[in-house]
């Protein structure tokens, strides 16, 4: 079953943000760095969502590759048109708790 949309949630964004924001203070080719490795990820993840592992009940991680981030998210089906969305729940800094935050 294909993916019919993708959705990044607004705490998702803004961790993003300020991540990017923070890279970009030590220098732009950073935040530029971080900006396509998350892109990557998050595409990959719209083409293959369920390659990643469940961590948490139904949220799955995909941890990114340079930089020390993990993007959770969760893979609905809708009951109306039985198509796939993925729900970007949050983009956090490995360093934080390991513990899935809304």
């Amino acid at each position: 079953m294909a993916i019919d949309k993708m959705y990044i949630r607004t705490n998702a964004k803004k961790s993003l943000f300020e991540a990017l924001e923070y890279y970009r203070e030590i220098d732009q080719k950073l935040g530029i760095q971080l900006k396509n490795e998350i892109m990557g990820c998050l595409g990959y993840i719209y083409e293959n969502p369920y390659m990643f592992q469940k961590r948490y009940k139904d949220i799955r991680v995909c941890f990114t590759k340079i930089f020390p981030y993990a993007i959770y998210y969760i893979v609905k089906t809708t009951p109306k048109t039985q198509k796939e969305r993925v729900y970007i729940l949050n983009i956090l800094h490995t360093s934080r708790k390991s513990r899935y935050k809304e």
